[in-house]
C-alpha cells in the first residue's frame, strides 16, 4: 500500500464528482456536506487490473485515469486501454500542477463539454499536515470565486490554517443562509456582516479527526523492542511532512502518518468539511483507559469510576489544542480515525465527555492497511426511510438469567415501538448456534442485525459467545449495513485487544455498535428499547433525526437520568413511586421539567439539577443530593461505541436534505 500513496494523494485533487468541475450554487454547496459526494479511488495491484476482477466496479464507476509508478507505466496503460478508461495512464514521475490542470480540462472536455469551465487554478497541496483543513477550502475557493492558489508555507502554523478553513465556512454558511432567505444582491451585501456574526455561533459542519497512538499493552506483544525505541509520538503538524512521488519512500513512521493523513483528507473533501490531524496519544491515557476497563470487570464504585475518568483526561490533555476545541464547537459531528474513543474525554469547560455533546463515529486504525482499504471503499449511503427490519437475533441459552432478562426486553421493546411500528418490523429469533444465526440472516435480510450475546476475551480478541463458543468470524453470505452487539465488553480499547466491533467492518457491516466494558443487562435493555423506539418515530414521522447516528446520539445521551436513577434502588423507587402534578417524577421530568434546560455538555449536572429541584419541592432535597453522592451513579451509557460509517445511514431522503436547503423552502 505504500507504494500507492502518491497517487492516492494526488487522486484527491481530481475532481469528486461532475458537479466539482461547473459553477454550482452556494445553497447546494452548503446541502452537499449531507450528501459526502467521496472520491471513488480504487487500489490494485497491477496482476487484478482486468476485467474478470473489476468487472462488478467498473458497470458502478466510469473509469476515468490510471495513476502508477513509472516501472508499470507499460501493463498499466494496455490494460487501462483495455478497459476503457477515458484519459491516459499517468505515470508518478508526471504527476505535476501543469499535469493536473491539464486533466482537469481533460474530463470537463469528455464528461460535459457544452457546459463552461469552472474558473480557477488547481495546484497540488505540499504540506501533508495541513492538508484536511487546507485541501477542502481550496476546493470551496474555487467554487466561490475566491484566491485559489496555495498560500501554505512551510512557516504556516495549524492556526492560521485552521481560522482561513473555519472563516471560508462561515462565509459559506452565511452566502447559503441569504440565498434560501431570498436576498436580493444589495439586500445580501448589506446583511452579510450582521449574518456573519450570526453564523459564527450557528455554524455546523462535518469534522474528520486523525489521532494517531497504539495501546502500550498492543505494542509490547506486537512489536520487538528495537521497533518500540524507534518509535516516538508524533506533533499534530510537521512541516517536514509534504508531498511528493517519492513519500513512499520515506521512513516508516512518516509513511504511516501519510496514510493516515490521506484518510482524514479524503474524509473532509467528500464532506466539504474540516479536518485535523492531532497528536498521538499519550501512553498513560491507553493505559488508564485500560484500568477503567477493567475496573468494570469487577463490582465497581461511582466515586472509583470518576476517579478513573478525571485521570484519564489528566492523561489526555496535550490533546486539547486550540483548533479542536474550536472544531467541535462548531462540528455537526465527528469522524475519529482512532483506537482511542476521544468521546470518553471531556472538553475543558464542559462537564460531561464530549460523546454527549455530539456524534461521534470511529474508523478503527489498526492495521493500518486495512483502514485505508476501507476509507477508499466509497460505501454508498444506504436509505432506510420506508421500512426498517431489524433482527434480534438471541445468542443466550433462555436457561441463562441473562438471556431471560434479555427476551423480556427485546418483547418490551416490541411492544414499546409498536404504536409507530407500521414501518418497522422486530423480528426475533433464536440462534443459539453460528449456524442458526447465519441462517436467520439469510432468511429475513435484516437492515439492523442486533446480535444479544455474552462477550469474552479470547487472548487478545473480543468476542462474541454464541451458545457456548466464542466467534470473531460470523461468516455471512450477506451482512445487514447495521449491527448492534447487545453484548459485554466486544469493544474495548485500552489495551489494544482486536474487537469483533472492527471485525465486522472488514466482513462488510457499514456500521457497529458495541460496549468497551461489562454493561449491566436491564440497563442496556432500557438503552436498546429507547433506541427502537426512536427509530420507530423517526421511520413515521421523519424530521428530527437525519441519520442513525443521529437517533444513537440522542438515545445515549438522553439516557443520563437512567444512568442517575439506577445509582441506587431508593433513588428509582423516588422517581418511579413519588408523584408531582400527579405523575411519577420521572414521567415529569421528562414530558415537561427537562425540556430546554438540559445542555449536551451539561447533560448529568443540568439532569441533576432538574431532579433536586424536583426534590425540593417535594421536601426530599437532601436525601436525593446524598444518593446522588453516596452511593452516586456510573455514566454507563458513554462506555458505548459506533465504528464505521453510521453516518451514511440515512432515514431522513436524501432527496428531502437537499430540498430542506433549497432558496424558498
Amino acid at each position: 500500500m505504500a507504494a500507492a500513496l502518491p497517487g492516492l494523494w494526488y487522486c484527491l485533487h481530481l475532481p469528486a464528482s461532475l458537479p466539482d468541475l461547473i459553477d454550482v450554487d452556494i445553497w447546494m454547496l452548503k446541502a452537499a456536506q449531507n450528501l459526502r459526494l467521496e472520491h471513488s479511488i480504487l487500489m490494485v495491484p497491477i496482476d487484478c487490473f482486468e476485467e474478470d476482477v473489476l468487472g462488478e466496479h467498473l458497470q458502478r464507476h466510469h473509469p476515468v485515469v490510471t495513476i502508477c509508478p513509472d516501472d508499470l507505466l507499460d501493463e498499466a496503460r494496455q490494460r487501462a486501454s483495455a478497459l476503457g478508461f477515458a484519459l491516459p495512464t499517468i505515470p508518478y514521475s508526471q504527476l505535476s500542477d501543469a499535469t493536473l490542470a491539464a486533466q482537469w480540462q481533460a474530463i470537463h472536455e469528455h464528461f460535459i463539454p457544452d457546459l463552461p469551465r469552472l474558473a480557477g487554478e488547481v495546484t497540488l497541496t505540499h504540506r501533508l499536515d495541513l492538508a484536511p483543513l487546507t485541501l477542502p477550502h481550496r476546493r470551496l475557493a474555487r467554487q466561490m470565486g475566491w484566491p485559489t492558489t496555495e498560500s501554505v508555507t512551510q512557516d504556516t502554523s495549524a492556526g492560521e490554517a485552521f481560522g482561513q478553513a473555519l472563516r471560508g465556512q462561515r462565509c459559506l454558511a452565511t452566502w447559503a443562509r441569504l440565498e434560501r432567505e431570498g436576498a436580493s444582491h444589495d439586500e445580501a451585501d448589506r446583511r452579510f456582516r450582521r449574518t456573519f456574526k450570526e453564523e459564527a455561533g450557528r455554524l455546523r459542519v462535518p469534522v474528520a479527526l486523525g489521532l494517531p497512538g497504539t495501546a502500550p499493552a498492543y505494542a509490547r506483544m506486537a512489536y520487538d523492542s528495537e521497533i518500540r525505541r524507534r518509535t516516538k509520538p508524533q506533533p499534530a503538524v510537521s512541516p517536514d511532512d509534504t508531498w511528493s512521488v517519492t513519500l513512499h519512500e520515506r521512513s516508516d513512521h512518516l509513511v504511516e502518518r501519510a496514510a493516515i493523513e490521506f484518510a482524514v483528507t479524503h474524509q473532509s473533501v467528500a464532506s466539504g468539511g474540516l479536518g485535523l490531524m492531532l497528536p498521538t496519544v499519550p501512553p498513560d491515557a491507553f493505559t488508564t483507559l485500560a484500568e477503567i476497563e477493567r475496573h468494570f470487570h469487577t463490582p465497581h464504585s461511582s466515586a472509583a469510576v470518576r476517579r478513573l475518568l478525571t485521570r484519564l483526561n489528566d492523561a489526555a490533555q496535550p490533546l486539547w489544542s486550540e483548533e479542536l476545541k474550536a472544531a467541535i464547537q462548531c462540528a455537526s459531528y465527528l469522524s475519529v480515525y482512532s483506537d482511542f474513543p476521544l468521546g470518553l474525554l471531556t472538553m475543558p469547560g464542559d462537564s460531561a465527555p464530549l460523546c454527549t455533546r455530539l456524534p461521534v463515529t470511529y474508523r478503527p486504525m489498526q492495521p493500518l492497511t486495512r483502514m485505508v482499504q476501507q476509507q477508499l471503499s466509497a460505501a454508498p449511503a444506504v436509505s432506510l426511510d420506508r421500512s426498517i427490519t431489524v433482527l434480534v437475533a438471541e445468542c443466550i441459552p433462555v436457561s441463562d438469567p441473562v438471556g431471560r432478562i434479555s427476551r423480556q426486553g427485546w418483547d418490551i421493546a416490541c411492544e414499546a415501538s409498536a404504536p409507530d411500528s407500521t414501518t418497522l418490523t422486530i423480528i426475533q429469533a433464536e440462534t443459539i448456534t453460528l449456524e442458526a444465526l447465519q441462517q436467520a440472516v439469510t432468511e429475513n435480510r435484516p437492515d439492523v442485525l442486533i446480535i444479544s450475546a455474552h462477550g469474552t476475551m479470547v487472548g487478545n480478541m473480543a468476542a462474541l459467545v454464541i451458545g457456548d463458543k466464542p466467534y470473531v468470524d460470523l461468516g455471512l453470505d450477506r451482512m445487514p449495513p447495521v449491527v448492534i452487539l447487545s453484548a459485554c465488553h466486544v469493544a474495548p480499547r485500552g489495551s489494544g485487544a482486536v474487537a469483533i466491533t472492527d471485525l465486522l467492518l472488514r466482513e462488510g457491516a457499514l456500521a457497529v455498535l458495541g460496549t468497551q466494558v461489562p454493561v449491566d443487562v436491564r440497563r442496556n435493555a432500557m438503552l436498546m428499547v429507547r433506541f427502537m423506539v426512536y427509530l420507530a418515530k423517526e421511520n413515521t414521522r421523519p424530521g428530527q433525526f437525519s441519520t442513525i447516528l443521529d437517533v444513537w446520539h440522542h438515545v445515549q445521551t438522553s439516557n443520563a437520568v437512567n444512568d442517575i436513577l439506577d445509582g441506587s434502588s431508593s433513588l428509582r423507587a423516588w422517581a418511579t413511586h413519588t408523584t408531582v402534578n400527579g405523575r411519577p417524577v420521572l414521567v415529569e421530568f421528562m414530558s415537561s421539567r427537562a425540556t430546554g434546560r438540559i445542555r449536551s455538555p451539561h447533560v448529568y449536572e443540568d439532569t441533576e439539577r432538574v431532579l433536586v429541584e424536583i426534590a425540593d419541592e417535594q421536601g426530599q432535597g437532601e436525601r436525593v443530593r446524598n444518593w446522588f453522592r453516596r452511593p452516586g451513579y456510573v455514566p454507563e451509557s458513554l462506555f458505548y461505541v459506533f465504528t464505521g460509517r453510521p453516518d451514511r445511514i440515512h432515514l431522513t431522503p436524501l432527496e428531502l436534505l437537499v430540498e430542506q436547503a433549497r432558496p424558498g423552502r
